[in-house]
């Protein structure tokens, strides 16, 4: 990479962080997902950049991929462990972070579980850029949340992070592989991202649906879905919410028009990730950039995850 994609990825990553800090400010027992959600992402554009995808707010057994809805009245709670998930993209530059807010001391080790494994992971990285290598990395994350207590989720990864595309080739696992991937020979930035469960360390699709990502272009008939099309082709392939197009459509013309367009496979969903009822999940998540020369956290996670 030449210095100015560097500049543009650290500007991304700071923009990225007070994301997160601002997160830090306003999350509380109490708020709900539509207040938390649309003030971080209104500030990631107001400072610049664009959200890379909905900011994803996953509680107790979700994993990933849950949101706001404006159709839903949805609050944390004292008892929840909650994630917050921010992409920010500066021109198709995206960085990745993710943070757990716990408010009961009894989930304090559950999330200092998911920060310790991603603190080991950002020395090793740092320590060793020029022969860190993907195995080591899956390793060493699995056996700092084991030591926990907890399972680290097998099928969920970190990724690398190409231009416009927030998860690319090679994944990133979070337990042992046989991946001899070098780090710094991945050609691009990637998001390092430990999951620790109470559970067995396995998510499934769960049955709901708040982010979507536009596939392939081709003729479609209906015309709500072909409304939609033409705001969903500005994202330019990041990932989007049914709540941030067509607010000039009745929400019934606008849930027909996504219905076809993911029929049609134009559009891709992506389901709530989940464990079963009663298990709880923490990730902590940065990304990185590993050169010949150097490896840097581009979002500076540590003074988040104090």
């Amino acid at each position: 990479m030449n210095e100015e994609e560097i500049e543009i990825l650290r500007r991304s990553g700071l923009i990225n962080n007070k994301a997160q800090k601002l997160a830090q400010k306003i999350t509380r027992p109490g708020i709900s997902f539509m207040e938390l959600g649309t003030k971080i992402e209104a500030f990631i554009r107001d400072a610049g950049a664009v959200p890379a995808w909905p900011v994803n707010l996953s509680v107790n057994e979700q994993a990933a991929h849950n949101s706001y809805s404006p159709e839903e009245i949805t609050r944390i709670n004292e008892a929840d462990v909650l994630k917050v998930d921010i992409g920010v993209s500066i021109d198709g530059y995206i960085t990745d972070s993710s943070q757990t807010f716990v408010f009961s001391k009894e989930n304090e080790k559950l999330r200092e579980a998911s920060i310790q494994a991603l603190l080991s992971a950002k020395g090793y990285i740092l320590e060793n850029p020029k022969t860190a290598k993907i195995s080591e990395l899956g390793k060493l994350i699995e056996e700092k949340i084991k030591s926990y207590g907890y399972s680290s989720i097998s099928n969920l990864t970190g990724h690398t992070i190409t231009r416009y595309t927030a998860h690319d080739y090679p994944s990133i696992p979070n337990v042992a592989n046989n991946s001899n991937i070098f780090l710094k020979d991945i050609g691009s930035w990637f998001a390092v991202e430990p999951f620790a469960s109470t559970g067995k360390g396995y998510v499934t699709e769960g049955a709901q649906i708040y982010i979507f990502r536009f596939e392939e272009e081709h003729p479609i008939r209906n015309q709500s879905a072909r409304m939609l099309l033409e705001e969903i082709k500005a994202f330019n392939g990041l990932a989007f919410s049914e709540y941030w197009v067509g607010k000039n459509m009745s929400p019934f013309d606008r849930k027909i028009g996504i219905r076809e367009l993911l029929k049609s496979g134009i559009i891709a969903a992506y389901p709530v990730l989940v464990e079963k009822p009663g298990v709880l999940i923490s990730q902590a998540e940065t990304t990185f950039l590993v050169t010949e020369n150097q490896a840097i956290d581009l979002v500076e996670i540590d003074e988040l995850l104090k």
